[in-house]
């Protein structure tokens, strides 16, 4: 096995990550290897879905929002489709895509409040049905290039066993850019295979896999779900020299502006590489692509979430709020917009229908289906939308609830001998950007919405993941995540939770009270 270098994660990487300008330089851009050959028609009627998930990005950060970061080709995408001008994702990685692979809340999942680290043994329960399995049961093929996040250690847990015919990417976050380590391991795979990739920069990879898979993995003669979940624009802020010589404006102190400009640009090229072999390919019109960011940016790195609050790690709009374009030439008017209330939560039903494919859960959906909102048809969204956030800070909550008009913010800090719950309440229809503070006018709004966030809170399973940012003094990370994935043959089928039932599990529940669930869902 090659010797790993790489970066250690915790509070020294969150410093050292924003030093990105003694990386090497990248190899040639990702616009580079789109075939010029004629375009092929596809022999099927069905449509091909492509989702792409940005990693930290602002609000403000893209092209037609009036940024100075050039972003042509996800600004294409928007004049050719839709603008979801409210989308909303979780305010961090894991819990957006949970809740993007189920359609469930990552409250119930026990994924709400942090990230997967790569010295966390869990990931979201084998017994959830993904995305992937529905559209593969259609008869699509799938795949995925880019960050997984979603569970690293057994073999139930990754993309192969979750739906995905093919996979090319990591299996875990906060990957270095150029070597593709986290944590000292080595993190970048195909279909279980450690792949050497040293020296590409990661976004340009990306990209080339998922025109390497449009054009030669793929089988022409079926449709195809394809999701890439970029890695850009999140730390380590590293980028390309001749990139950040485009922003000579931006300045990298204190913030890393120059390196993040440099990142956001790069997945824009990537983007244009996809869709244009995708255009090329002849797929056009008969293909949903979505593009859409996990949550929202941090200023910390460069992000700017302005004119919203707040920004990722928190549930103001900033946190939550996130940008969303679809286009669909055969379905979808070019330079259209939406002001519909559409939570990830919602999109395996929205596509479900749009594609005319069966959702094949067994467990009830959290998410709803908003193709009427997208076609025209003005509908609200019937449900209530809970975000949760228990990220940097160990023990400090942020969370919320949209209720239609109101917006509940709390902040909940438990400290030693006490715990300190801040309130903030907003007229969301007509403050979007949370300025005005209601909660001292409306104590009675704030006290019911405040015990829907309690009731919702206790469907938590009581061990799902919270923040850890840095690992067990004990934790050593393997060489490689490829190898290191346990397969199905070396592991118990039964989940563990087998002992907590009966009389005992029921006492003991009820000495929980609303602090969380024991047994899973």
């Amino acid at each position: 096995m090659r010797p790993i270098t790489g970066l250690i994660l915790g509070a020294a990487l969150v410093l050292t990550a924003c030093q990105g300008e003694t990386k090497v330089e990248a190899d040639e851009p990702v616009t580079s290897i789109v075939s010029t050959s004629s375009p092929n028609k596809s022999t099927y009627d069905q449509p091909n879905v492509i989702i792409m998930m940005a990693d930290d990005l602002g609000w403000a950060d893209l092209g037609f929002r009036g940024s100075d970061i050039q972003t042509p080709n996800i600004d294409r995408l928007a004049s050719e489709g839709m603008h979801l001008e409210r989308f909303y994702s979780m305010p961090i990685c894991t819990p957006t895509r949970s809740a993007l692979m189920t359609a469930r809340d990552p409250m119930k999942l026990g994924t709400a409040y942090a990230g997967f680290q790569p010295w966390h043994n869990g990931g979201v329960s084998p017994e959830e049905h993904f995305m992937p399995e529905s559209f593969k049961a259609a008869g699509y093929q799938t795949a995925i290039i880019g960050k997984w996040h979603l569970g690293r250690l057994t073999e139930p847990l990754v993309p192969k066993s979750r739906g995905f015919d093919h996979f090319v990417g990591h299996l875990n976050t906060q990957i270095d850019y150029f070597d593709y380590t986290v944590a000292h391991g080595y993190d970048l795979q195909e279909n279980g295979v450690s792949i050497q990739r040293e020296g590409i920069y990661a976004t340009d990879m990306h990209g080339q896999e998922a025109v390497r898979y449009l054009k030669d993995i793929r089988n022409p003669d079926k449709p195809f779900f394809l999701y890439v979940p970029f890695l850009a624009p999140h730390s380590p802020m590293q980028a390309p020299k001749e990139l950040e010589r485009k922003y000579p404006d931006r300045k990298n102190l204190p913030f890393p502006r120059r390196t993040y400009a440099a990142m956001v640009d790069s997945m824009d090229q990537a983007v244009g590489a996809i869709i244009e072999a995708l255009d090329h390919q002849g797929l056009r019109d008969n293909t949903l692509v979505l593009f859409f960011s996990d949550n929202g940016g941090m200023k910390p790195f460069g992000a700017d979430n302005s004119p919203l609050r707040g920004g990722k790690l928190e549930t103001f709009e900033g946190g939550v709020r996130v940008g969303a374009v679809m286009r669909w030439p055969a379905e979808i008017p070019p330079g259209t917009s939406t002001d519909a209330v559409i939570s990830v939560l919602d999109l395996l039903p929205t596509l479900a229908t749009a594609m005319k494919i069966s959702v094949n859960n067994t467990k009830e959906l959290d998410g709803e289906d908003r193709w009427d909102a997208i076609t025209g048809i003005k509908t609200e969204r019937a449900g209530d939308l809970y975000f949760a956030s228990n990220t940097p800070i160990f023990n400090r909550y942020h969370v919320s609830i949209l209720e239609q008009r109101w917006k509940l913010v709390q902040v909940i800090d438990h400290q030693s001998l006490e715990t300190q719950v801040e309130n903030y309440l907003f007229d969301i229809q007509i403050d979007p950007n949370e300025t005005n503070n209601l909660a001292a006018d409306h104590p009675e709004i704030v006290s019911r919405l405040a015990g829907k966030i309690r009731k919702w809170r206790a469907q938590h399973p009581i061990n799902g993941v919270r923040v850890a940012i840095a690992p067990h003094p004990g934790w050593r990370a393997p060489l490689d995540y490829a190898d290191a994935v346990i397969p199905m043959e070396e592991i118990q089928i039964d989940s563990g939770n087998s002992y907590v039932t009966g009389m005992a599990a029921r006492v003991l529940q009820q000495r929980h009270g609303d602090k969380g669930r024991i047994k899973y869902d």
